[in-house]
């Protein structure tokens, strides 16, 4: 980069930063929810110091954020279980031949990149992130160990923007490192000159200096080229204020690395986004309110503020069976409460089952509660939808948001780092390939529509066994078999194609003829013998057809 693109990229980084100035006065409000997160102006000395508990003095809406992220982490992306699967956007070509099988290995091979890899972790940590602030962040980076590593980044830390559709497309950062990381990291030769000199002292090895990192689109690409500097997005660190000297590292990526999910926005175009956090905050201060009122009320009780009067000539001894002197025999002198406290410590707990009430609606703690307390036989897609149909109903914009911001596009990064590892065979054909979920929260979102198509063969059913069987005629049982399916996540591969299954039609049909072809020749050589076997003259029914005959 010559001189003026040095300048303009350091504009760019800087107008981000500027962006981000609006949100984080409420930012660091939001910090009371969970105060080890959000990192704000590259400030790390609290990281590792003991939490303000005079400010925090109830620490339930930290609880209830752990259960929201934990319900989201084992409803969206259990790691024990299946929560997405592979298919073509052309349902069509699912019949062709092999393609179930490549999806299904495929799918294998991802799940496996991702079980050894700490994108598990990462996911918990956005989670939280999203509940407190609104807002997640993570890169997706490759790994020649592990195939990919994610980098969970907390609120204050990073700055983002926005294209017209509202899809995150510029990533900056700053962060510190000691001499000693940026020659690992960098190499020695790309450091400006400080760091050569502090390195080549051996004494500030620990030394730290700040770095700037941005990932954005790469405008100035040959597209004519595919190395590392011509990819559609370019990645670029250097020192601050050391740009002029040369950068730590230009690279590139063919995708966007960056994953950014919002759990809401007020408009397209809104950079960062809404969490539960910004609508529980109010709860959470008023319950550090009550809680300390409760306090001093508790205190109050046990220890109440007293009056002396001039007959104690000495000190008073408030200690359990200490004794205090008084000079005076008339009743009310000496040492005595100041006035009469009242216990209002059941009011006071009454008000903080509402807080908590109020802040557990927010978090959705009951939903994901409900979740983990039901036994293995009643944790259905079903049961869940039945029992918190509600409560996902208002969840599903949000969840929508976390699928086509957050899981979606990790999985095609993860998906593309592998091909370029040669870890994905070859598609038997020219597939588009479209990602589903399978978590049991996509799963009851979507039991309520296999409730629709249930309720329908029921009906149909009804009607059939109160004489009217053309009921069913309106009803293509084999697609609502397939969608009911594709609805509970089921494998692909046990799904039979309809080549197999039209086979197995025609054979079961063929059988089908076959024994009535030869039970009627049965019935007709019994009739014979029958007949053989009746005795003629004796005014039989073989007696009137012959008879007739002449």
């Amino acid at each position: 980069m010559n001189l003026e693109q040095i300048e303009a990229l350091k504009r760019r980084f800087q107008n981000i930063k500027t962006e981000y100035t609006k949100w984080k006065p409420a930012h660091k409000e939001l910090k009371l929810i969970n105060p080890a997160r959000g990192i704000f102006d590259n400030d790390r000395t609290k990281i590792g110091i003991m939490f303000n508990h005079k400010e925090l003095l109830s620490a339930y809406g930290t609880h209830a954020l752990r259960v929201f992220a934990s319900g989201l982490n084992s409803g969206m992306t259990n790691k024990s279980t299946k929560w997405f699967k592979l298919t073509v956007r052309d349902q069509s070509l699912l019949e062709s031949p092999g393609v179930r099988e490549w999806l299904d290995d495929v799918e294998d091979i991802l799940y496996d990149i991702l079980n050894q890899s700490n994108i598990y972790e990462v996911f918990y940590s956005t989670y939280e992130e999203l509940g407190q602030f609104g807002t997640g962040c993570y890169l997706i980076l490759e790994d020649l160990d592990d195939v990919i590593r994610g980098r969970s980044l907390t609120t204050g830390e990073y700055y983002l923007s926005v294209d017209a559709k509202g899809r995150p497309i510029r990533f900056a950062r700053e962060y510190e490192m000691t001499i000693e990381q940026i020659v690992h990291e960098f190499g020695l030769e790309s450091c400006s000159d400080q760091v050569k000199a502090d390195w080549q002292s051996k004494s500030n090895y620990n030394k730290t200096v700040r770095i700037c990192h941005m990932i954005e689109p790469n405008d100035s690409r040959d597209t004519s080229k595919i190395d590392n500097k011509n990819m559609k997005y370019r990645s670029i660190y250097w020192e601050d204020g050391k740009a002029q000297e040369g950068f730590l590292r230009i690279s590139g990526h063919k995708m966007f690395r960056v994953i950014a999910p919002r759990w809401d926005t007020i408009t397209t175009d809104t950079v960062y986004g809404y969490g539960p956090g910004w609508y529980a905050l109010g709860s959470i201060k008023e319950m550090q309110a009550t809680r300390l009122d409760k306090l001093m009320n508790q205190a109050k009780i046990h220890n109440p503020p007293t009056i002396q009067d001039a007959s104690v000539p000495g000190y008073v001894n408030l200690l359990p069976g200490g004794s205090t002197k008084s000079s005076s025999n008339l009743p009310n002198t000496g040492v005595r409460a100041a006035y009469q406290v009242p216990d209002a410590l059941e009011s006071f707990i009454q008000l903080l089952d509402e807080e908590r009430e109020e802040i557990d609606k927010f978090f959705f703690v009951n939903l994901f509660l409900m979740i983990s307390n039901l036994d293995d036989r009643q944790r259905t897609a079903e049961e869940i939808a039945t029992r918190q149909q509600e409560k996902l109903m208002m969840m599903g914009s949000a969840l929508h948001r976390l699928d086509t911001e957050m899981l979606s596009p990790t999985l095609e990064n993860v998906y593309d780092i592998a091909q370029d590892m040669g870890a994905i065979p070859e598609p038997p054909i020219n597939l588009d390939i479209n990602i589903e979920f399978t978590g049991i929260l996509a799963q009851a979102q979507k039991a309520i529509g296999i409730g629709k198509i249930d309720a329908l063969i029921t009906r149909a059913g009804t009607l059939a066994q109160l004489g009217h069987p053309e009921a069913f005629d309106n009803i293509d049982l084999d697609e609502a078999m397939r969608e009911s399916a594709q609805m509970d996540g089921a494998p692909a591969k046990i799904i039979a194609d309809k080549q197999m299954m039209d086979k197995v039609r025609e054979q079961r049909q063929k059988q089908q003829n076959q024994a009535l072809a030869l039970q009627g020749a049965e019935s007709a050589s019994n009739t014979a013998k029958n007949l053989g076997q009746t005795p003629v003259g004796q005014g039989s029914a073989l007696d009137s057809v012959a008879a007739a005959a002449r």
